[in-house]
């Protein structure tokens, strides 16, 4: 027979068991997440604009629940991912790595999480919404396209308003 005392330590521990996992809760959803292959049907999920008829990388944004949202440009991806309201629902962040591929028109095999790239700000290049952010996969090819197009280099834990400000256009 089970006593009160018993009762009473089991229902103590329950807090406690809600919280098995919750480390772990930054990382649900990458296994989930596939990227989409970007068509004229694809619109962005910030702007409305067509994704696929303008040069320059793209985003992609995986929730938590595995919808894909496809995004016409880096820039617009990253504003809307800092939305206080957009990051709750954030699995991953994807961008076409320039590391693999070109700027004017980025394939679809190539794309790199937000969080692991490096980003050239302030270089020459004109994509869908001005100059978006440059994402590159390996630090030498962002130094080599900054060198030729002008730009500083940051990581995804440097950016901020303030930054993406100073270098729209």
């Amino acid at each position: 027979m089970t006593t009160r005392r018993q009762i009473l330590q089991m229902l103590a521990l329950l807090p406690a068991a809600g919280l098995i996992g919750c480390g772990q809760q930054a990382e649900v959803g990458h296994d989930h997440c596939r990227v989409l292959t970007l068509t004229d049907e694809h619109e962005c999920t910030l702007c409305g604009m067509t994704i696929v008829r303008f040069p320059g990388p793209k985003g992609q944004a995986c929730l938590r629940d595995g919808e894909m949202l496809p995004f016409c440009s880096t820039g617009d991806l990253i504003s809307w991912a800092w939305q206080p309201e957009s990051a709750p629902a954030i699995a991953a962040l994807f961008m076409h790595d320039l590391s693999l591929t070109g700027w004017d028109d980025p394939s679809d095999e190539h794309w790199v999480r937000a969080t692991e790239a490096w980003f050239v700000l302030g270089h020459d290049q004109r994509g869908a919404m001005g100059h978006a952010p440059a994402p590159f996969s390996v630090k030498q090819n962002a130094e080599t396209f900054a060198g030729q197009h002008g730009g500083r280099i940051y990581t995804w834990d440097e950016l901020d308003w303030d930054i993406m400000r100073e270098h729209r256009g």
